[in-house]
């Protein structure tokens, strides 16, 4: 909200004096924040990153520099791109770091809920 103020203070003001046109309230608009156009990665480059990623999920300032400039990326480029992959690989690891279906510490599967020491009588 506090970014929107000034934009909807200028168009309030063009509005008031009534000489404003659709184009300067466009110009207006388009003082936002501009996204950097999506960057496309090549197959090769992907590799050399993921490989990468395998040796050190979590490289240094310094290690992403030297990677962007043997690779001929920005190294914001490179950043955001480990920064998305270890978040992929939170997704596609489960909690605990075991299967699904795989047995808990409590000797059941995960579906069950533990007994935690609670015992059912038998009859």
């Amino acid at each position: 909200m506090c970014k929107l103020k000034p934009l909807l203070n200028k168009w309030l003001e063009e509005a008031d004096s009534s000489s404003g046109s659709p184009t300067s309230i466009d110009k207006i608009a388009a003082q936002g924040r501009k996204r950097k156009k999506r960057t496309s990665i090549e197959v090769s480059v992907k590799g050399a990153l993921e490989s990468h990623f395998l040796k050190c999920p979590k490289p240094s300032a310094q290690e992403i520099t030297s990677l962007a400039d043997s690779l001929q990326l920005e190294k914001e480029v490179v950043r955001v791109w480990f920064c998305n992959r270890r978040q992929k690989e939170k997704r596609m690891t489960p909690p605990g770091g075991t299967l699904p279906g795989a047995e808990d510490v409590y000797g059941g599967s995960r579906d069950t809920p533990p007994h935690h020491g609670v015992q059912t009588p038998v009859q």
